[in-house]
C-alpha cells in the first residue's frame, strides 16, 4: 500500500458553553488525510521462474490431479481468504485486461494497474498480520510447490522471493497463493489438500506493500480473470463473486492522549499508537484516526464533541481536501478543551450532511477509574446454514468493527469448530471468519462454531 495522496487541513472550532476563567478555547482540526488504496505487488522475477520450473517439473513426474469435485465453472466455492470483504477484508486489485500500456478489470473500474495477473485482498495491518488472518486452498488439489522463511514485512515494491503456496486444482487449473507470513506455510509439495484446508497466513512477504493476499488463476498454462462482469464477458468462475464494495465506510477507529503522527507507510501498518477511551479531567488534547472506506472527492466532514449533558464542546467542519475517490485512507483529528465534567462524552463525525460515527469516551475522577473493559459479545453464522456435498463451512461474526471493543482495542476471535459434538478445529486469529474444510464433515452432520472474543486481559463469547 503506497502513500498516495497527503491532504492537511487545520480549522478553529467554535466551543457551545463558557469555560471558567482562564481555560484555552476549545478548538481542534483535521490533521492529515491520507490515501493507502495505491497497494503495487508482483511475483517477483525469481518466483516467476521457479514457478514455472516447478510446474514443468511436476507435470513431468505426476499424474494429473483428480478432483473428487469437478473443477467446472463456476469453479470457485469461497473467496479463499479469512474475513468479510468490505470490513476486515478489501479486495484493491483485479487482474489488468488491458494487453497494452493502460488498465482494465472486469468491472471496467480501474480496480487494477499495468501488468496485474491476480485478484489482491488487504488485510488490517500488521496488527491483524501478527494475529493470523488464514488463507485456505480454493478448491481441492495438490501441492505443486511451497515456499516459506522469507521476510514477511515489506512496505516496498522490491524485487524479492515471497513466501507461497501453488495448488494443481485439476483439468488444467492452478492457483497461486502468494505473500504468506513467515514460518505460516502449511504444506508442502505433493500432498493433497482439501477445498478449505489452512494452507498458510496472510503477510506481506516479496514484492508487496502491505500485508495481503495475492491469488492468482490459470489454467492449462495461462493466467485468467475468474470474475465476469461489463469488461470480461463469459461466465463467472465464482459460485458468489466477490463485487467491488463501493459503500462508503468506517472501518476503523481509536482516541489516544495528543496529537497521531504517522510518518510513514511502515508506521500507519504497525498501528502501535496507544488505544484509550477513558481520560483524565482538565484541559487536554485528545487525537483521532479514522479509517474509511470509499471516501468520494469533493466529500465535507462536520465533527462534534459533545459532553455528559449533550452540550456540544468543539465543533468545527470543512472539505476532506480529496480531488479524487480514496478507496482506502485514513484521517487524523484532535481536539482540545477543558474537560470539566466526569462522565460519558461523545466525537460525532459528519461526512456530506450525514452523521456516520458517535463514539463514546469517558471523563472519570481519578487513576483508579481506568480500567479494561471486556469486548463486546458478537452473534455468529454458518454459511451455509446446513452441511453441503462439495461446500466448505464459514463461521461469519457479526460485530462492528468501530464497536468491538468499549476500549477500542484490537481484539482476536477464537474459532471452536465441533462435528456430532467432536472437536475439529480450533484457530485464534484477526479475521471476522473462519473455514471448516470441505472434508471435516458430510452432508447431514451437525456442525457448529463456537467463538470466543478476547483483547489482552478480558474474554467475551460469542451469543
Amino acid at each position: 500500500m503506497n502513500l498516495l495522496h497527503c491532504a492537511v487541513l487545520c480549522a478553529a472550532s467554535l466551543s457551545a458553553l463558557p469555560l471558567h476563567a482562564g481555560a484555552p478555547a476549545p478548538r481542534g482540526a483535521l490533521a492529515a488525510l491520507v490515501a493507502v488504496d495505491g497497494q503495487r505487488d508482483e511475483i517477483s522475477a525469481a518466483d516467476r521462474v521457479r514457478l514455472q520450473a516447478a510446474i514443468a517439473r511436476y507435470e513431468s513426474t505426476t499424474p494429473p490431479f483428480r478432483a473428487t469435485v469437478p473443477v467446472q465453472a463456476p469453479a470457485y466455492p469461497f473467496y479463499p481468504q479469512a474475513g468479510i470483504l468490505g470490513q476486515d477484508l478489501f479486495l484493491l486489485n483485479f487482474a489488468d485486461l488491458d494487453t497494452g500500456s493502460g488498465i482494465l478489470d472486469w468491472d471496467c473500474s480501474g480496480y487494477t494497474y499495468n501488468g496485474h495477473r491476480g485478484h489482491d485482498s488487504a488485510i488490517r495491518g500488521f496488527r491483524a498480520q501478527a494475529l493470523g488472518v488464514p488463507v485456505y486452498a480454493a478448491l481441492d488439489g495438490r501441492v505443486v510447490d511451497a515456499h516459506d522463511g522469507e521476510d514477511d514485512m515489506s512496505v516496498e515494491a522490491t524485487n524479492k522471493p515471497a513466501n507461497y503456496v501453488m495448488i494443481d486444482h485439476g483439468d488444467g487449473y492452478y492457483g497461486l497463493y502468494w505473500h504468506f507470513k513467515k514460518g505460516s506455510v502449511a504444506v508442502e509439495a505433493g500432498q493433497t489438500v482439501a477445498m478449505g484446508t489452512q494452507i498458510g497466513l496472510t503477510g506481506s512477504s516479496g514484492y508487496s506493500t502491505g500485508p495481503h493476499l495475492h491469488f492468482e488463476s490459470w489454467k492449462d498454462g495461462r493466467w485468467f480473470e475468474p470474475s465476469a462482469g461489463p469488461c470480461r464477458s463469459g461466465d463467472s468462475s465464482w459460485v458468489s463473486q466477490p463485487q467491488v464494495f463501493r459503500p462508503r465506510t468506517v472501518s476503523d477507529f481509536y482516541f489516544t492522549e495528543g496529537e497521531i503522527e504517522i510518518p510513514d507507510l511502515l508506521t500507519y501498518l504497525l498501528d502501535e499508537v496507544p488505544r484509550l477511551s477513558t481520560f483524565l479531567p482538565g484541559v487536554r488534547r485528545i487525537g483521532q484516526r479514522i479509517d474509511l472506506y470509499n471516501l468520494e472527492a469533493g466529500s465535507t466532514y462536520a465533527v462534534r464533541v459533545l459532553d455528559p449533558s449533550r452540550a456540544v464542546r468543539v465543533a468545527f467542519d470543512g472539505p476532506w481536501g480529496n480531488d479524487e475517490l480514496y478507496r482506502i485512507a485514513y484521517g487524523l483529528f484532535w481536539f482540545e478543551t477543558d474537560f470539566n465534567k466526569t462522565g460519558t462524552w461523545r466525537f460525532q463525525l459528519d461526512i456530506d450532511g450525514r452523521n456516520v460515527l458517535d463514539a463514546p469516551f469517558t471523563i472519570v475522577a481519578k487513576p483508579g477509574q481506568v480500567k479494561n473493559r471486556p469486548p463486546a459479545k458478537v452473534r455468529t453464522r454458518l454459511v451455509p446454514a446446513r452441511p453441503a456435498t462439495g461446500r466448505v463451512m464459514t463461521c461469519e461474526v457479526l460485530t462492528s468493527l468501530v464497536f468491538e471493543d468499549p476500549d477500542y482495542d484490537r481484539i482476536r476471535y477464537t474459532y471452536e469448530w465441533r462435528v456430532n459434538n467432536r472437536k475439529v478445529r480450533t484457530f485464534t486469529g484477526a479475521a471476522l471468519s473462519d473455514v471448516l474444510a470441505r472434508d471435516r464433515f458430510r452432508a447431514g452432520d451437525r456442525v457448529a462454531c463456537r467463538v470466543t472474543v478476547a483483547d489482552d486481559r478480558i474474554l467475551a463469547t460469542a451469543r
